[in-house]
């Protein structure tokens, strides 16, 4: 099982908030997280519910697609942290 996708289910059951930001490339991804309480999650795959993907260019204006479910493999998290430690 990837490490990524322990930390962030172990961080989500402490976390005050289950909206997670994500970097996946040079892409921010925020949502709500789908937890596996009860079991049904794939391994490795972290399950964002009403995603918003924002893509920025040097120069130019930001882009926005939002998902009602989004599934994201844990191997391709850069990094990530819950909305409720952002300042």
């Amino acid at each position: 099982m990837c490490k990524t996708f322990d930390a962030i289910q172990k961080l989500a059951k402490k976390a005050e908030s289950d909206s997670i930001i994500i970097w996946v490339g040079h892409k921010k991804v925020s949502g709500r997280l789908y937890t596996c309480d009860e079991g049904k999650c794939l391994d490795e795959v972290i399950t964002l519910q009403d995603a918003v993907i924002e893509h920025c260019h040097r120069g130019e204006e930001c882009q926005f697609h939002e998902f009602k479910w989004l599934n994201i493999p844990s191997h391709a998290i850069k990094a990530f942290t819950f909305k409720c430690c952002v300042k």
